[in-house]
């Protein structure tokens, strides 16, 4: 997310996957180790509203998909300059841009039980670092922090050029749970409300290059 040049910390967790990722060879090498990411140049890219749709979806009754997007995505991705550099990425989302087409749905996630972004109007990321490079996808670390709880997670990154468009596309499936979001207390907890909605949610996030 925007202003902050810090790196996720590495911990036992981290550098035993990286340790393991060399063994396997899925670890990036050091040999040109940023050649494939040649073709997107090396200055930084800009993320916008004008260039990232951030979509979300969840299952809701066991079996339907609820969709929505986040409007307002802003940040930085900063490409390696050598083999000695490293990719980092900070971005920033708008809590209360969330839109799923229901406008009563809508302030129900923008509410104290879901993203509560009166109190915590940003959702941000910042990662990078141990990269790891994987057969159809790039594995990238980071610190994301909904509603105050901060947890490392992994986007699986790709890129796709299709129609003369190149995309950068970023998922990454969360548990809603431990982040608190829709975690009623006392009698709420019996709210159908919250028990037909889905612990996983996917994160979707495409780069228009």
């Amino acid at each position: 997310m925007p202003g902050s040049n810090s790196r996720p910390a590495t911990g036992p967790a981290r550098a035993g996957r990286r340790r393991s990722g060399a063994r396997d060879g899925t670890a990036v090498g050091a040999e040109g180790r940023w050649a494939w990411l040649a073709a997107l140049g090396s200055a930084p890219i800009r993320l916008t509203p004008d260039n990232v749709v951030a979509a979300m979806s969840v299952r809701w009754l066991g079996g339907l998909i609820v969709r929505g997007r986040f409007s307002d995505v802003r940040g930085v991705i900063h490409l390696p300059a050598d083999d000695d550099d490293t990719l980092a990425v900070t971005a920033e989302i708008r809590a209360d841009s969330v839109r799923t087409g229901i406008s009563l749905r809508d302030r129900h996630l923008r509410g104290p039980l879901f993203l509560d972004a009166a109190h915590h109007p940003t959702i941000t990321f910042r990662g990078g670092g141990d990269v790891m490079r994987l057969p159809t996808q790039i594995a990238v670390p980071g610190s994301l922090t909904i509603r105050g709880i901060t947890r490392t997670e992994e986007l699986r990154c790709a890129m796709n050029d299709s129609d003369g468009r190149r995309e950068l596309i970023a998922d990454v499936t969360l548990n809603r749970r431990v982040y608190d979001v829709g975690v009623p207390r006392g009698l709420r907890r019996l709210d159908p409300l919250f028990v037909v909605i889905g612990d996983e949610v996917r994160i979707s996030i495409r780069v228009t290059l």
